[in-house]
């Protein structure tokens, strides 16, 4: 039983009556048949609150918004709350906002001692209590919002394209008359100012002067929100959006690129009026758009991520993510299915991998920013797979976006400015910040018709700024980079650099983590085993069971014959391949007929970039650091080398961190590193290791012939000041050569540019003179 009996009510709820019903009649509360429910509503909203419910920590003396989950609030009103919610939204919404008003001022009135009997009036708090539904279930697809949903209320989710600029937004207005100077409110629910048409004391049709300074404002702030790509629509069809409007404490609740779940009220406005064109023609038609006026706003990019916040995975993703992380060799599992209409390619796939877990998330204030999400780029001849590859990769990332470099724009990949309705600016995100927190694959890397200057910034610092029509911002863009590229004159040319042969800067090519280089070389077992698996992707079932035994022959005898089995030194015959690509050959036969579904790899990696951020072991530390010595050090002795810079070391911790994401340890053993750094150089040379394990960089192709021409003569520039002499033989000209361990296929014929380049004269037979 409450404190105050009904008719006290109707004195204490004046100041808060029109707060939530905003009639323009003035009506007696006792005579309106929504006290009986409020007080209704108050009983079940004390009784929750006493017995340890959902309101039960809830400190209503200085809420001004309570943040309710549909079921808990269903669970109040029976069977069937969710139909009558969903339809009578309005109702219930302003009843438990005011019921909740109710039950502070219950509560302020038990906690204030009173020495008078009866006690004196208190005043009920004027402060109004919003009331936010999270949660809703079932949610509905932006690409369902039609007709049938009008003045429902629903639950979407989608990804924010557009915000624009906060603007005051009138709710009621006072008017004088400037006949009998009365006052005349007036209310303008959905933002449709409606002036009155005559005085509501006089019926004066004169002019009535707005009282601005008593006009109620609230903060007004439109977005657009794009249905997020879950790898299920139907192939050509453009990503539904919605308009949705938010207001007072919702503004501010989310940037382009955020991934949203909002819930609210779907209305629909004449699309003329939402055009901002208004008179006989938004009358003339009768064709309307939706929008949804928001309840609340849930920024899925701003929840905090903790262990025991397992909401979005099902128990059945739980466990099937527990089976997956307790199979044997699952880092090779998941490999072998991945993309496994590519045959062979297994280290391109491996890093590829690598890049949808990423690293680890630094949390420490004021440290310097290092990005965690890797950069990969495939190079290389055409119909070789790059772009099945990435097809892949955005099917199977829990968040991607997949463009095409010769279609898009610099505004389409980073921010453009568009202008709405009003006049006023607007940003529209682009293809890098919509996948913030996720993979932008961008095919044809080499075409783009944009500035490559503008991925700079978000590859390296994973955000783009922008001052544009008086706009000054920085966008989130913490996206892994992952892009395909063909070579400029068709096909690879190894004399040339990768530089060169994509035609990018340095500066773009340095911040990619991974750069694999795939060339189409004839070898007969190769094309030999490549032709069957082409052909075994067009067998029936029952053809396919019967040529697996002869299939898996011919690829042991592949296998041995590339030198991926064992030694013939070693006495075990079973014993297990050195190298990680030696491994994952061998048990490809193995693990091809028992691939992980799409599905459960898309929330495996869901799982691990959430919850999983591994740390370096000792061991793994040391071995990275050896390592990444041992390259500078080779690279510096090389004039053929590839430069190697912090970058490189930088890029290993991530892919470390990565590869113990994928066995969901939090701890990177020596073993993950022994990987990591296989891949590494794979990327650095498309060559094998040496016998040793050490990098040869004198093998590696990377310098162009002007560079090579460029460091050769500087070099004998520098011999010839410190012997005082220009001449030369070619016997000295070839130990200088060798020096700096330059590789030529014909050193005669390198001689032979330098003549044909001035830089070097024949004076004689085998003399050579060098011009300074």
């Amino acid at each position: 039983m409450g404190v105050l009996a009904p008719e006290e009510w109707s004195l204490a709820l004046v100041p808060l009556w029109k707060e939530y019903y905003m009639t323009e009649d003035e009506v007696d509360i006792m005579d309106n048949d929504m006290l009986p429910a409020l007080l209704g509503f108050q009983d079940m909203l004390r009784e929750c609150r006493k017995e340890g419910g959902f309101l039960a920590h809830v400190n209503l003396s200085d809420a001004v918004v309570v943040a309710i989950q549909s079921k808990n609030l269903f669970s109040l009103f029976g069977d069937d709350a969710y139909e009558c919610f969903v339809v009578g939204y309005d109702h219930y919404l302003r009843s438990l906002g005011l019921a909740l008003c109710m039950l502070r001022h219950e509560e302020e009135i038990e906690s204030t001692e009173y020495d008078a009997h009866p006690r004196p009036r208190l005043e009920m708090n004027p402060d109004k209590i919003h009331v936010r539904v999270v949660g809703l279930e079932p949610e509905t697809s932006i690409g369902d919002l039609k007709a049938h949903v009008v003045d429902h209320f629903v639950s979407v989710t989608g990804t924010v394209t557009r915000v624009n600029a906060i603007k005051p937004l009138v709710v009621h207005c006072e008017f004088l008359c400037e006949k009998c100077e009365g006052v005349t409110y007036r209310y303008f629910p959905d933002g449709k100012y409606d002036p009155p048409a005559a005085c509501g004391t006089c019926r004066s049709k004169s002019a009535l002067i707005p009282n601005r300074s008593a006009a109620k404002t609230v903060d007004f702030q439109k977005i657009k929100i794009q249905e997020v790509d879950n790898g299920d629509a139907a192939a050509g069809r453009i990503p539904r959006m919605v308009e949705v409007e938010l207001t007072e404490d919702l503004v501010d609740s989310c940037v382009p690129g955020s991934i949203v779940t909002i819930c609210g009220a779907v209305k629909a406005v004449n699309s003329e009026v939402h055009s901002g064109r208004y008179g006989k023609q938004a009358q003339a038609t009768s064709l309307y758009v939706l929008y949804i006026v928001a309840n609340s706003v849930v920024n899925l990019n701003q929840s905090e991520s903790s262990k025991e916040d397992l909401s979005e995975f099902s128990p059945q993703d739980l466990d099937a993510i527990n089976s997956i992380a307790h199979m044997d060799h699952v880092f090779d599992r998941l490999i072998h299915s991945f993309c496994p209409g590519i045959f062979r390619n297994e280290l391109i796939k491996a890093g590829l991998l690598l890049a949808l877990f990423g690293g680890a998330k630094k949390k420490e204030e004021n440290t310097v920013f290092t990005r965690s999400d890797s950069h990969v780029l495939l190079v290389g001849d055409p119909g070789l797979g790059k772009s099945q590859m990435l097809r892949a990769v955005s099917m199977i990332t829990p968040r991607g976006v997949y463009v095409g470099g010769n279609t898009a724009t610099t505004t389409g990949l980073t921010v453009t400015m568009v202008k709405d309705s009003s006049g006023d600016y607007a940003l529209e995100a682009g293809a890098l910040v919509l996948a913030d927190q996720g993979v932008c694959c961008i095919d044809e890397f080499d075409k783009m018709a944009c500035d490559y200057q503008a991925l700079l910034e978000a590859m390296e610092q994973q955000s783009i700024s922008i001052a544009k029509a008086g706009i000054v911002c920085n966008l989130n863009a913490r996206t892994s980079v992952i892009a395909a590229a063909n070579p400029s004159g068709g096909h690879y040319n190894r004399g040339r650099s990768v530089s060169e042969n994509v035609k990018m800067k340095a500066a773009l090519l340095s911040r990619f983590d991974l750069i694999f280089v795939l060339l189409d070389r004839p070898d007969a077992s190769r094309d030999q085993m490549l032709s069957e698996h082409v052909m075994h992707n067009h067998l029936t079932h029952r053809q396919k069971r019967q040529r697996r035994d002869t299939a898996s022959s011919r690829r042991s005898q592949h296998i041995a014959s590339q030198g991926f089995a064992a030694t013939q030194d070693n006495d075990d015959d079973n014993a297990a391949p050195r190298t990680m690509k030696q491994r994952l050959i061998a048990n490809w036969v193995d693990f091809q007929d028992e691939p992980i579904s799409l599905y459960h790899i898309r929330r495996y990696i869901a799982y691990a970039r959430k919850y999983i951020h591994p740390q370096l072991s000792q061991e793994a530390r040391q071995y990275l650091q050896d390592k990444y010595l041992q390259m500078r050090s080779d690279a510096e002795t090389s004039a053929d080398g590839i430069p190697i810079t912090m970058r490189q070391l930088e890029s290993l911790i991530r892919l470390a961190q990565a590869r113990a994401k994928i066995e969901l340890q939090e701890i990177v053993t020596v073993e993950h590193a022994y990987d990591v750094v296989e891949i590494m150089q794979e990327c650095l040379l498309d060559t094998y290791t040496t016998e040793e394990g050490n990098l040869d960089f004198g093998r590696s192709g990377g310098m162009s012939l002007a560079k090579k021409v460029k460091a050769y003569v500087a070099r004998l520039k520098k011999s010839a000041a410190e012997r005082n002499s220009q001449m030369f033989s070619m016997e000295e000209l070839l130990q200088v050569a060798n020096s700096m361990a330059l590789q030529v296929d014909d050193f005669r014929d390198f001689i032979e540019v330098l003549r044909n380049e001035c830089f070097v004269l024949k004076q004689g037979p085998n003399i050579y003179k060098v011009q300074l």
